[in-house]
């Protein structure tokens, strides 16, 4: 234990130096976190104590359910009356359009069958919450976007995306061996999921803000109330990961409970915000290293500049899906690019699932990992410069006191 105490230690002072050095270059300080994990661990020079390797999972998963709690602090009723069907549509229109481009594009150039596509397509499809949901989450601390909750309607958007991604990527998976062992298994059951598990996933989170708002009333430490909600949400995210409950997505949740206790528990939701924000500022240095960690550039191999060419393709069909999903909006032209600018990063799916494939023995496996790490090596950095790059000049702040 006490390795691993030290190991953590050196990793988040590194991890901080790595991010003191891109701000002053004038990029992102999570590229320099995940660029540190990405040459100290296993793709690289593999310099990260077997322990930390092993806990690596749940140290990220502490981080996420912080950042992604805040992020639930932040919308308002209000905002969500504003964000609710183009919230909808970015949950789903951009992650199938894309999926789909990139299950075609396999079949032309790399001989996949279109199941073998469909595996590949919406393990890239997923866009990265590590990188979005703490950019958005800043953006709400500057109110930047504020008036027309853009944040919020991203940060909603995102949370979604992910269940329909991962829905469809294991969907495709159960079809594949489905036909190997000539096993019928029921494609409508499997799409009919995803709906159902935004809503489970809802409701849980409705329920647990309900019980949340007893429990929080009776404690009056604010030290207790904050422990109190983190342990809940990150037994929220345990129980998922442990019992690999398909129709529930924690993550959604985890923000769903943040907004109920935002809206129906009074103000003291500002108090806990205020200890989580501290506690992110810690977790932030090890869910970026920890998911440059995950990332091993060797694996990419001969696929380089078709995975360059598949991912230019469905980026742009993926692009064209969020500006369908923002017709009828009062967003105008900036706010659009700056939706589709955010909705490009990816990083923690893709680094969760790449090597799945490959373990289960899907034939084309070593090119879905490769093609999926290239998406990740190219998307995370590129999207993270230009959310930073352009906020200011293509998202108004507001003026009047914060909301959060």
């Amino acid at each position: 234990m006490l390795y691993l105490i030290v190991g953590l230690v050196l990793l988040g002072i590194g991890s901080n130096f790595a991010g003191k050095i891109f701000e002053k270059i004038k990029l992102p300080s999570l590229l320099g976190m995940i660029l540190l994990g990405m040459i100290l661990g296993p793709g690289i020079f593999n310099l990260i104590p077997e322990i930390i390797i092993r806990y690596s999972s749940f140290i990220k998963d502490m981080a996420l359910i912080t950042v992604l709690f805040i992020g639930g602090l932040g919308i308002s009723l209000n905002q969500i009356k504003k964000i609710g069907k183009p919230a909808i549509l970015l949950s789903s229109v951009p992650a199938i359009l894309e999926g789909f481009t990139v299950g075609f594009l396999s079949m032309k150039f790399l001989n996949f069958t279109f199941i073998q596509g469909g595996i590949l397509g919406f393990i890239i499809a997923a866009v990265s919450p590590a990188v979005l949901i703490p950019a958005m989450v800043n953006l709400i601390m500057e109110k930047r976007g504020e008036e027309k909750a853009i944040p919020q309607l991203l940060l909603v958007g995102a949370s979604a995306d992910d269940t329909i991604a991962i829905t469809l990527f294991t969907t495709f998976i159960s079809l594949y061996f489905s036909k190997v062992s000539e096993n019928n298994i029921s494609i409508f059951q499997q799409i009919l999921n995803i709906p159902i598990s935004i809503f489970i996933s809802i409701i849980v989170g409705i329920i647990l803000g309900k019980i949340s708002k007893i429990f929080l009333e009776k404690i009056k430490n604010i030290y207790l109330k904050t422990i109190f909600i983190f342990l809940l949400c990150l037994s929220m995210r345990q129980i998922e990961k442990i019992y690999h409950i398909d129709l529930y997505n924690s993550l959604l949740s985890i923000m769903i409970l943040g907004f109920y206790i935002r809206n129906f528990c009074g103000d003291g939701y500002k108090e806990i915000l205020e200890k989580l924000n501290k506690i992110w500022k810690i977790g932030k240095l090890y869910l970026f290293s920890l998911v440059g960690m995950a990332i091993n550039p060797n694996v990419i191999g001969n696929y380089f500049y078709i995975g360059i060419l598949i991912l230019s393709i469905s980026l742009t069909v993926r692009s064209i899906g969020v500006l369908i999903s923002l017709i009828g909006t009062e967003l105008n032209y900036k706010e659009r690019i700056f939706c589709v600018i955010a909705y490009l990063p990816k990083a923690t799916v893709q680094s969760a699932k790449a090597g799945i494939p490959l373990e289960m023995g899907i034939v084309g496996g070593e090119i879905m990992q490769g093609l999926a790490i290239l998406s990740v090596i190219v998307t995370a950095p590129i999207g993270a410069i230009l959310i930073e790059a352009t906020k200011k000049k293509l998202l108004e702040q507001k003026r009047e006191e914060a909301i959060i």
